[in-house]
């Protein structure tokens, strides 16, 4: 397995049952944190250096979610945001403070995701298509 040289961390706001992504991520050399509550994710990014935020849909009801990806942003512009829904991507238009959707499962496609945010630093000035 190819692995992401310099280690970079990626904290998942997830349901407590959700651990594929984290084993899937560190595999391929990410630092993972997780945590399950809004609150705690804006804390660990005001005390920690953290490059990646992946926020579940599921997880929270929608304006929930977006005002989390805001308060995230408001700590550190260059964390890049991912939000995982269920589905099909059905609209590109992306939600205040979210740099990237993909849809759940598709571990491939999050790690080019990653990937390519973090080469586009700072992530405020990504073109941001699917």
């Amino acid at each position: 397995m190819k692995r992401t040289e310099p280690k970079r961390t990626v904290l998942l706001l997830v349901d407590r049952r959700q651990s594929r992504t984290s084993r899937f991520l560190t595999d391929f050399g990410y630092h993972v944190i997780t945590t399950y509550t809004p609150d705690h994710a804006v804390a660990i990014c005001v005390n920690n250096k953290v490059d990646v935020v992946i926020l579940d849909q599921q997880h929270f009801v929608e304006t929930e979610g977006w005002s989390v990806a805001k308060s995230i942003k408001m700590v550190r512009t260059s964390i890049c945001v991912i939000l995982v829904v269920r589905g099909k991507v059905v609209r590109e238009d992306l939600p205040e403070g979210v740099d990237a959707l993909l849809t759940e499962r598709d571990h491939q496609g999050l790690l080019q995701r990653i990937g390519k945010l973090l080469e586009s630093e700072p992530a405020t000035n990504l073109i941001r298509k699917r």
